[in-house]
C-alpha cells in the first residue's frame, strides 16, 4: 500500500510540474536534437560501457530498473541518432537506450569523476567519458529496446517522415497533408504528418512561408503548401547548420538565441518591421505577423 501511495504521488507531481511549466519551457526539436546526437555520437563511438546507473526510476519506463541497469554493461555504444523528438543510443547486440527529453531533459559529458547531482537521472560510465543525463523537473521518458521491437516507446510508433527527410518530397508533402485537418500549426506539429517540429519552430516556419498559424489546413493552394514545405526544410536546416557548430551545453532549448519571431510577442518583425503577435492557448505561445502572414 505504502508503494502505491508512493508511486500515485509522484505521479500526480508529474502531472503538476508539466502544467506548470509548459508556458516557459520548450521541448527540444529536430535541429537541436540532431545537434545532440552528433556530440553524443563523436564522444561516445565506439566506447565500451563499464557500468549504468539509474538516479531517478520515476523516468524509466517498460522495464525494472535492474533489468535497465545490467543489459548495456559491456556493450559497445555505436552512435546516437535523433529521431522525431527521440534520441536514440544504439549499442552492440541490436540494444538502444530511447529517450524522449520531453521539457528539460538534459545530455551531459564528464571526463572526471563526480556524484550524482539532485537532477541527475541515469549515468553511463565507459572506457572513455561519463554521459549524465538530467532532468530538473524529472519528466522524460526513458526505455531499453531489444532487436528494435518500440511497442513499449510511447508516441514512437504510427509517426510520419522525418521533417527533413530527404525522401520527404513536396509532391509527398502535398499529398500526406491533405489527410490533416485543423489549424496550419497544429497539423505540422503532429508527429504524425512530419517528425520533430515543436512549438517555437513551427512559429518559424510558418512566418517565412507567410501563413497565418489559424488558417485552417483545408485553405491552403497548392501554392501555399510548397512554400510551407520549402520553408520548413530552409529554416529546420540552417537552424540545424547552425546549431551543429556549438558545444553539448549550449544546445537546450534555452539557448535559442537566432530565432526570429517565437518569443518575441511585442517585438519587431525582422521580415518587414512591423509589430509581433503573440497569443496563448492551451498553455502554449503562438506568436506571428499580421503583415507577412495570410
Amino acid at each position: 500500500m505504502r508503494r502505491l501511495l508512493s508511486y500515485i504521488r509522484a505521479n500526480l507531481l508529474l502531472a503538476w510540474k508539466i502544467q506548470t511549466y509548459l508556458v516557459t519551457d520548450s521541448m527540444p526539436e529536430i535541429p537541436e536534437l540532431e545537434a545532440i546526437a552528433q556530440r553524443l555520437t563523436e564522444a561516445f563511438s565506439g566506447k565500451t560501457i563499464r557500468g549504468l546507473s539509474v538516479h531517478n526510476h520515476l523516468v524509466i519506463h517498460g522495464t525494472t530498473v535492474e533489468r535497465f541497469e545490467g543489459l548495456p554493461t559491456g556493450k559497445v555504444f555505436q552512435s546516437f541518432d535523433a529521431d522525431g523528438k527521440f534520441i536514440i543510443a544504439g549499442m552492440s547486440d541490436s540494444l538502444q537506450i530511447v529517450i524522449n527529453p520531453m521539457l528539460t531533459g538534459r545530455f551531459r559529458i564528464s571526463t572526471r569523476p563526480r556524484k550524482p547531482l539532485k537532477s541527475d537521472v541515469l549515468s553511463v560510465s565507459t572506457d572513455g567519458p561519463t554521459l549524465w543525463y538530467d532532468d530538473r523537473k524529472f519528466m522524460s521518458r526513458v526505455y531499453l529496446v531489444s532487436g528494435g521491437d518500440y511497442k513499449q516507446v510511447a508516441g514512437f510508433i504510427g509517426r510520419g517522415p522525418s521533417a527533413l527527410d530527404p525522401e520527404l518530397t513536396l509532391e509527398s508533402f502535398r499529398t500526406h497533408i491533405r489527410s490533416f485537418h485543423g489549424q496550419t500549426k497544429n497539423v505540422i506539429q503532429n508527429q504524425r504528418f512530419v517528425k520533430g517540429i515543436g512549438n517555437a519552430y513551427a512559429d518559424e516556419i510558418l512566418l517565412y512561408a507567410g501563413i497565418l498559424p489559424f488558417r485552417r489546413r483545408g485553405s491552403l493552394d497548392d501554392g501555399e503548401m510548397a512554400r510551407l514545405y520549402v520553408a520548413m526544410r530552409n529554416v529546420l536546416g540552417r537552424y540545424r547548420d547552425m546549431l551543429s557548430t556549438r558545444s553539448l551545453i549550449d544546445l537546450g532549448p534555452e539557448k535559442r538565441d537566432f530565432l526570429m519571431i517565437h518569443g518575441k510577442g511585442g517585438g519587431i518583425c525582422p521580415l518587414c518591421g512591423g509589430r509581433i503577435s503573440e497569443v496563448t492557448a492551451n498553455r502554449f505561445k503562438t506568436n506571428y505577423c499580421q503583415n507577412c502572414q495570410r
